[in-house]
């Protein structure tokens, strides 16, 4: 035979043998993965490869497992034994655990839009009124530093105050104390002209 074509056998015959030995290294050689489960809590280390095998132990979040492989489609062989889920793990450490951030919910106890409703007002010629109070109002009438339920208390008038209307906005008045000349705003429902 041509030592040429003998020297080219000899070269195959290597490659092939090494190609051989790295894929079996390589196929029993074991590698780190991180338990990365997405809401923080601990992997589970199952006796089996599936969600109906019994959990065994359970890897806190980011911590090494050694494992040897896929086994079945989608779990991995945890050296020491056991089997963890794929997805729930990452080649590369996450880092601590970050919890999202909590979306705020829109509040249902909103201020309404003031400048909108003061845009609206009806100023009128001063006139008094007199302040009428009801058993449901506890026998006061409340003066309020915006026309709104929800807006600060500027003085509860007892029942027969009278008080200046300077301006109309829904079932609002805007009214002034002529005493101590206080301005404010008093639902429709606690006034008698």
């Amino acid at each position: 035979m041509n030592k040429r074509v003998l020297s080219f056998l000899t070269v195959i015959l290597f490659l092939t043998i090494l190609f051989q030995f790295t894929f079996i290294a390589s196929a029993s050689a074991s590698y780190v993965v991180y338990s990365h489960c997405g809401n923080g809590k601990a992997l589970n280390v199952r006796e089996g490869p599936g969600k109906d095998y019994w959990i065994m132990d359970k890897i806190p979040y980011g911590n090494p497992i050694e494992v040897d492989g896929e086994t079945e489609p989608g779990w991995l062989h945890v050296s020491s034994g056991g089997y963890v889920q794929a997805a729930l793990t990452s080649r590369t450490y996450p880092g601590p655990y970050v919890p999202p951030s909590p979306v705020p919910t829109p509040s249902t106890d909103t201020e309404p839009d003031y400048n909108s409703l003061f845009q609206t007002a009806r100023f009128v010629i001063p006139y008094t009124v007199t302040l009428t109070a009801t058993q449901n109002s506890n026998g006061v009438a409340n003066v309020r530093w915006a026309p709104s339920k929800k807006a600060t208390l500027q003085k509860a008038y007892p029942s027969g105050t009278q008080v200046r209307v300077l301006a109309e906005l829904g079932n609002w008045y805007q009214v002034e104390d002529p005493m101590t000349e206080m301005v404010g705003f008093v639902n429709k429902a606690y006034v008698s002209r």
